[in-house]
């Protein structure tokens, strides 16, 4: 195995999952992770004016194009807390994106040392995972956690913090023997799409809500092909806008609070049956719930468990990535 730097494994870690552009603002804390990159030179890195606009540029990133994670970076303090915003916005909208902050020395944390502030503990209410490394050899093993979390279930943000020590400290590396983690994604049964279309086929004004679940799962084309076969008009959510062309014969409008359409709105009243795919009934959706949900039968299909019945009971709830439903 090479001996080399723990930020220099990192950078080898983040090619080898994918990471090809990153965003941030440099500082004293974070330069040793600036200098791996630098030496690379295989991560084409985009300086920000300010590290709050580098997280929502690496949120932007990631919506690009199926299959990106954003890469923010920033050094310890100010840049940190800086991120809190593009993290919530984040996780939010279910956005994978790794930022990464440097830390003072690990023997001056909890001393209140010039820019030492615990940002893994700020992070955490709007993160995934959020964590200081306290030991060299747990930054690659930290980033093959994170991009596991990020991928697997629904996707969220994560903040990795690098004490300057821990990243300048030397460690035993291979990376021919690192292999990224295979993200877990629940899939609907056949069981669960009988009973589905049984529920379907009975209703006589059905509709299909599109959530930003299919946008994650790359999964549009299955909406409209799916909403072809059954001839059931689709109304997205704000998260979902896209999924199917605006232009499109079944896309039935927008309905909710903001950027509503009124035929969309009297779309939704009239239905007897709403399929609900990848979405949260979000109140700028959904606004009145008893309005909303009045004389209607739902299925709730998304792929974090604890969306089901948090808004309000479904009939049938399934817990499955969108696009693994859809086909």
């Amino acid at each position: 195995m090479a001996r080399m730097r723990a930020v220099d494994a990192a950078v080898l870690v983040l090619e080898k999952e994918g990471i090809s552009c990153a965003f941030g603002v440099p500082g004293a804390a974070i330069n040793p992770f600036y200098s791996a990159l630098k030496a690379r030179g295989t991560i084409r890195h985009v300086l920000a004016r300010h590290v709050e606009a580098a997280s929502h540029m690496a949120e932007g990133y990631t919506r690009a194009k199926s299959g990106n994670i954003g890469l923010c970076i920033g050094t310890s303090g100010p840049a940190g807390t800086d991120m809190i915003t593009g993290l919530y916005s984040a996780a939010a909208d279910s956005i994978p994106i790794l930022c990464i902050t440097g830390q003072a020395p690990r023997a001056r944390l909890n001393k209140e040392d010039f820019q030492a502030v615990d940002i893994s503990a700020i992070a955490a209410p709007v993160a995934k995972w959020a964590v200081t490394v306290m030991e060299p050899y747990l930054v690659p093993m930290a980033l093959q956690k994170a991009f596991h979390l990020m991928r697997s279930s629904r996707p969220g943000p994560v903040l990795i913090d690098l004490p300057v020590d821990v990243q300048l400290a030397e460690i035993e590396f291979d990376i021919d023997a690192y292999e990224p983690l295979t993200p877990f994604k629940p899939a609907m049964t056949r069981a669960q799409a009988e009973k589905a279309l049984t529920m379907l086929n009975a209703a006589e004004k059905p509709l299909i809500v599109a959530g930003g679940g299919i946008i994650n799962a790359d999964a549009s084309d299955l909406l409209i092909e799916f909403a072809e076969i059954s001839g059931v008009p689709v109304i997205p959510t704000l998260m979902g806008w896209g999924a199917i062309p605006d232009d499109h014969r079944l896309m039935a409008g927008m309905c909710g609070l903001q950027t509503s359409h009124r035929y969309g709105n009297a779309t939704m009243l009239e239905a007897d049956f709403v399929f609900g795919i990848g979405n949260r009934w979000a109140n700028r959706h959904t606004g009145s719930v008893d309005v909303y949900t009045k004389g209607k039968k739902f299925i709730h299909d998304d792929i974090e468990p604890t969306q089901i019945g948090r808004v309000f009971a479904p009939d049938l709830g399934v817990v499955s990535d969108a696009g693994a439903a859809l086909k």
